[in-house]
């Protein structure tokens, strides 16, 4: 889901010319550059959301995340593939997406309500190699089908699997409906044409990289402070700078949410804040102090998720304070790490500067 760790890796992924759908485009495709052309900063309720003077991206209120109502359907029944060249596998009560055939090619495709009378619920992960990380399933999920420029999901759709539409490099657009509860690791990556899209505003988990490098989430980046989907902090832009104040109603910090943010100095979270994900505060040069208020915050155990190194290839090491509550979870953590601890309400702006 975040742009700035995948820049790391987008060089190597460039080396491994995928193939996929990719040998049912005919002539010269059209400059890359072509894609940036024309993009504003966004506008009010441009992207479905409430946009706040402060650069904010959220909703108002968190909505509690549904279950999947199939968890427990798990016994298949047949394998298939749809006339349009979509396979599938059917469940006794339900239907997931697994891939496509190879003479896939379609412009517009408009995933199926329901299989055999079974409501289609997953786009399932494409599947991975297990000595090779770029050794992908190319007939997996919609994976490099370059020819799709228009998705339609249906509703009752649950899960979009990791790198389900990645380096579908014409897709401009995608409808995703209201029932969707998880969006997987690079689903959207590298779709260097998608400048329509609107995240569903009860998401429970977007994955690492799920948007990057795309021209919608690059505008997000660009021209907002924090970008929150239903009360998760995905990502800070670019614009974060000094002191951050989490609003009140975001419930947890993403993976790499403030990874590499170069010119924050501190950030003050709000006591709704459950959990701090992977590197969460890495590479930041200039944090001082981190407020954690929430006594029961799980923060993920590595030396990794508060970092004050600079430069990739240096260990990690965090010279600032963490605030919590005395004898919390957030104390002991900063403990095991041998981290500066004060307790909350000895936290002022101030004393981040001092540092």
């Amino acid at each position: 889901m975040h742009l700035k760790p995948i820049a790391a890796i987008l060089i190597t992924a460039a080396c491994i010319f995928l193939s996929g759908c990719t040998n049912h485009i005919n002539g010269d495709e059209s400059s890359a550059s072509s894609i940036w052309l024309g993009i504003e900063p966004a506008l009010e309720n441009e992207f479905g959301k409430e946009t706040y003077e402060d650069g904010l991206y959220l909703s108002q209120t968190v909505k509690e995340p549904q279950p999947d109502p199939f968890a427990q359907d798990k016994k298949r029944v047949r394998e298939g593939t749809t006339d349009e060249g979509i396979r599938y596998v059917l469940y006794q009560e339900h239907a997931e997406i697994v891939g496509h055939t190879s003479k896939f090619n379609a412009e517009e495709l408009v995933i199926p309500e329901t299989i055999s009378g079974k409501p289609v619920t997953r786009i399932v992960s494409v599947a991975f190699s297990d000595t090779n990380r770029f050794e992908a399933d190319k007939t997996g999920a919609f994976y490099s089908c370059y020819t799709l420029s228009k998705v339609t999901i249906p509703d009752g759709m649950y899960e979009i699997g990791d790198y389900a539409f990645y380096g579908c490099k014409n897709l401009r657009t995608i409808e995703i409906p209201e029932s969707v509860m998880h969006i997987g690791k690079s689903a959207f990556a590298m779709c260097s044409s998608l400048a329509s899209l609107t995240v569903p505003s009860g998401i429970d988990t977007i994955g690492d990289n799920a948007f990057a490098q795309t021209p919608w989430y690059n505008d997000l980046v660009f021209h907002r402070d924090l970008i929150i989907f239903n009360g998760r902090l995905y990502d800070a832009g670019n614009r974060c700078t000094g002191e951050v104040i989490v609003p009140d109603h975001v419930v947890s910090v993403g993976n790499y949410a403030f990874y590499s943010c170069a010119d924050i100095t501190a950030v003050v979270l709000p006591e709704s804040v459950q959990s701090i994900g992977q590197c969460a505060f890495r590479d930041c040069p200039k944090l001082k102090s981190v407020v954690i208020p929430n006594p029961d915050c799980k923060i993920f155990a590595d030396t990794s998720t508060f970092s004050n190194k600079k430069y990739i290839g240096d260990e990690d090491y965090f010279k600032g304070t963490i605030y919590g509550e005395k004898d919390s979870k957030v104390s002991k953590f900063a403990k095991k790490y041998n981290y500066d601890f004060d307790e909350t309400a000895e936290y002022s702006p101030e004393s981040s500067k001092k540092k």
